[in-house]
């Protein structure tokens, strides 16, 4: 037989594939990688060093899959929200890779790119230097735990005792009326940062900033 047209690995495949096994298994193992491609582990070593690079493609595989840059043409609030939303939206498409991803070192090129707009977007809008980090880095915490939180159960506390934590249960009902928990805490929490961060700024907030966006779809 001939060798195939079209070769049975490219680094593109792989890092689909990982991502698609860390959806399914929450985890990522060179053995299970290979099986799932249909291949010998040693094959892998033909286009990756290992795991750490695989975990690279995957993130290269996110980023190539949706649109992570922010719009440097809007309001910097406006286009950190946007990018926030984005961000969420792609990570929750992939939430058993969250936990591989949020840890792994960001050496690639194509993040590098991706965090100098940001980091361009918070300086140009007159942020301290020494504050740029630690608000990338309060932002993306609190999106990778929304993602997180869209696949978690509709309700996290129960069989809480009334009797003895009646605030605690009060807030309860509340909090469930109507459903879209998750969506509705991420909407009262980006507006919650973006005030904060308008506040290092001096700025007012913005007089459409009221209430939290009701969610399009209940969980």
């Amino acid at each position: 037989m001939g060798r195939p047209r079209t070769p049975l690995l490219d680094r593109r495949r792989i890092g689909a594939a990982a991502l698609k096994l860390a959806d399914e298994q929450g985890a990522l193992s060179i053995p299970a990688l290979a099986r799932s491609l249909g291949v010998a582990p040693s094959a892998l070593y033909y286009h990756v060093t290992g795991r750490d690079e695989i975990i690279a493609l995957m993130r290269e595989e996110l980023i190539l899959t949706s649109d992570l840059s922010p719009d440097p043409s809007q309001p910097w609030d406006r286009a950190l929200e946007d990018w926030a939303r984005s961000y969420r939206d792609a990570f929750a498409a992939h939430p058993g890779a969250v936990p591989l991803l949020a840890v792994a070192p960001l050496a690639e090129p194509f993040m590098h790119a991706m965090y100098e707009r940001v980091a361009g977007l918070l300086l140009d809008a007159g942020f301290a230097g020494e504050h740029v980090l630690p608000l990338v880095t309060a932002l993306e915490s609190f999106v990778l735990g929304s993602a997180l939180d869209l696949v978690a159960p509709s309700v996290m506390l129960s069989g809480v005792d009334r009797e003895a934590a009646p605030r605690l249960s009060a807030v309860l009902d509340q909090g469930s009326a109507g459903g879209g928990r998750a969506e509705r805490a991420f909407e009262l929490g980006l507006r919650a940062l973006l005030t904060g961060f308008r506040a290092l700024l001096g700025e007012p907030p913005p007089r459409d900033a009221a209430a939290p966006a009701e969610p399009e779809a209940a969980r």
